[in-house]
């Protein structure tokens, strides 16, 4: 596939979804994963924030990644069993996930 081809793909599923779970690990977001992000933001697709990793990189007071990360996502979930207990079972409404 060429970029442009795997950008259409990506975004394509990306409309199909009804909540966006991003792995925030790493010394940065990786850029893919802040399209994802913004185009579901911009979507009005809400999106949780995954970071296991310790490390900090955040630029500002509180934060854990990037401030227009942190702030496009509904909350950061420290573990996976957290992202499930926000997601609740089918047919429940999502519960909110820890602001950070």
């Amino acid at each position: 596939m060429i970029a442009k081809q795997i950008m259409e793909a990506d975004r394509d599923a990306l409309l199909s979804c009804d909540v966006v779970v991003t792995l925030l690990d790493g010394a940065q977001v990786d850029d893919g994963t802040a399209w994802e992000i913004g185009y579901a933001c911009a979507k009005d697709i809400p999106v949780i924030g995954l970071r296991t990793d310790f490390r900090l990189c955040a630029d500002s007071d509180g934060g854990i990644v990037n401030a227009m990360i942190q702030g496009s996502v509904l909350g950061m979930c420290r573990s996976a069993d957290e992202v499930l207990g926000v997601l609740g079972a089918p047919g429940q409404e999502m519960a909110s996930a820890q602001p950070m």
